[in-house]
């Protein structure tokens, strides 16, 4: 039996990593099930915020190791070019990976639809639709999705939600939608690193894009009212998305006594990711809301105990004795947190980490989340 060719739309992708979230989901996707279907990829030229490309061919098909992809120009990310490339290529899915994307999903599913291509179309939101996501630029996306709805837009679409959460989220907005669940994949961790805990001091780890969904200013603040007895560093990885937020968390640093030292450390590759987390006692992201959370997922692959907000679908982590998940309005509850991490010995810290690897290795391997993956293509 042949295998389903599957046409994936996404605005950003490797050896780009910016973008965060939907970058490894997308690969996720790819490295767990090429096996069973052929994948292509078409994206941008660039990462997230680059003013250049990449140093890689570009406006033609690139063959990798377990898929073919594209990266397209800004000149040509129009109708007539993507026109041009879908009338070249069989697929039988077109797969999309951003609600709000101009020319990555409502352009190809406008060519799609105009042109009676037989493909059938998916379209993952990625946590678009949660509250704390929607909140932020509330009036142009609420508006984007009125005009959606208006002219059917999405008519016919099948919906991928990663959890049963986002799927009442997408019901919100599209009531009587076709909706299939399939959990977000994740890779296996390798191995367990001990990192050496010293009492009273602490080392933490911020890892995301700087913009207000992710809350840095939040955890910033939140560090301003720990004990003076204790030592801390925190250092913070990412890419500024939001230059304005990026200055009000400088701002609020400035707030902080000299107990906390705090280091801005830019942009960090995915690839670096695992060797960095293994050098620090705790994950810090009181995030306003994360639909899968790939960085939460990886630091606990890491053996990095995890500090995050209820926003996510990682909950009871202090009952797992993984980490703790903490609503954003109980600052106490975070600073008692983050007193009692420093106060740790190596002992309760080694058991911490333990679990968090533990934890994250069962949770990847789970061959049922592949198998719902599978089925998400298979029966489109």
């Amino acid at each position: 039996m042949p295998k389903k060719k599957i046409l994936i739309f996404i605005d950003w992708f490797t050896p780009g990593y910016k973008a965060g979230g939907p970058i490894r989901s997308v690969a996720n996707i790819i490295d767990n099930t090429h096996q069973f279907f052929d994948f292509t990829v078409i994206t941008s030229d660039r990462d997230l915020g680059d003013t250049k490309p990449y140093n890689i061919e570009l406006n033609v098909f690139v063959q990798k190791d377990t898929f073919r992809i594209i990266y397209i120009s800004p000149e040509n990310q129009n109708s007539l070019f993507l026109k041009q490339i879908l009338e070249k290529i069989d697929f039988d899915i077109a797969y999309y990976n951003s609600v709000f994307s101009i020319k990555f999903t409502f352009l190809p599913i406008r060519i799609i639809r105009k042109n009676n291509f037989s493909a059938k179309q998916i379209l993952a939101p990625r946590g678009m639709f949660g509250a704390g996501a929607i909140n932020i630029k509330k009036y142009k996306k609420t508006t984007f999705l009125l005009f959606a709805k208006h002219f059917n837009i999405y008519k016919n679409i099948i919906w991928h939600a990663t959890t049963v959460d986002e799927k009442y989220d997408i019901l919100k907005y599209f009531r009587k939608s076709l909706i299939k669940v399939a959990p977000n994949l994740s890779k296996a961790p390798k191995a367990n690193t001990m990192r050496l805990k010293e009492k009273n001091k602490l080392k933490i780890i911020f890892i995301s894009r700087i913009s207000q969904k992710k809350n840095l200013k939040q955890a910033i603040k939140i560090l301003t009212k720990i004990g003076s007895n204790y030592y801390y560093v925190f250092d913070i990885y990412g890419p500024i998305e939001d230059s304005e937020y990026y200055k009000l968390c400088q701002e609020q640093v400035k707030q902080l006594s000299d107990h906390v030292k705090v280091s801005f450390l830019g942009d960090i590759n995915h690839n670096k990711i695992d060797e960095t987390l293994k050098q620090y006692h705790l994950f810090f992201l009181p995030t306003s809301h994360e639909n899968f959370g790939h960085s939460i997922i990886e630091a606990l692959s890491a053996g990095c105990p995890v500090l995050i907000s209820d926003q996510t679908p990682w909950r009871n982590l202090e009952e797992k004795r993984i980490g703790w998940d903490i609503a954003l309005s109980d600052v106490k509850k975070f600073v008692k947190v983050l007193e009692n991490c420093a106060e740790m010995g190596q002992e309760e810290y080694n058991m911490l980490s333990d679990n968090a690897f533990e934890f994250a290795k069962k949770t990847t391997q789970n061959p049922e989340n592949v198998e719902l993956t599978k089925q998400l293509f298979l029966n489109a």
